[in-house]
């Protein structure tokens, strides 16, 4: 027998207080930082637990440029969740075969092989 905990919502102020109080925020003085409490989001536009709708000119730093709950992105995820989760870089799977294969083939000039990290900061580290 299985049993499933019900964790009841957050408030947005139960949100910062908790965030605030548990992590850190990037690039801020701690003391200074305002977050605003995001509870969900579905194309440009983003909500606090209260039901405040926010348009999202940042497209939460570029990471959503297609808005958010784009269900081509959705089912994507979910049939890759669903295959193969994760495989250490070390190994050669489908999708980053095709992605090497088709940034080879939009990439001008002769270049042709590529090294995925998981971020920026990785990726300059691993440049120098």
């Amino acid at each position: 027998m299985s049993t499933t905990e019900v964790v009841p919502t957050l408030t947005g102020q139960e949100i910062v207080d908790l965030t605030k109080k548990h992590t850190l925020f990037e690039w801020s003085a701690q003391s200074k930082v305002d977050p605003i409490p995001v509870a969900r989001a579905k194309g440009i536009y983003f909500w606090t637990p209260e039901g405040k709708r926010f348009i999202d000119f940042n497209s939460q730093l570029m990471s959503v440029n297609i808005g958010h709950g784009d269900e081509r992105v959705i089912r994507a995820i979910q049939e890759q969740a669903a295959t193969l989760a994760y495989a250490n870089p070390f190994m050669a799977t489908e999708p980053r075969a095709r992605l090497g294969a088709k940034l080879a083939e939009i990439t001008p000039g002769d270049i042709d092989t590529f090294f995925f990290t998981n971020g920026g900061a990785e990726a300059n580290e691993n440049a120098i």
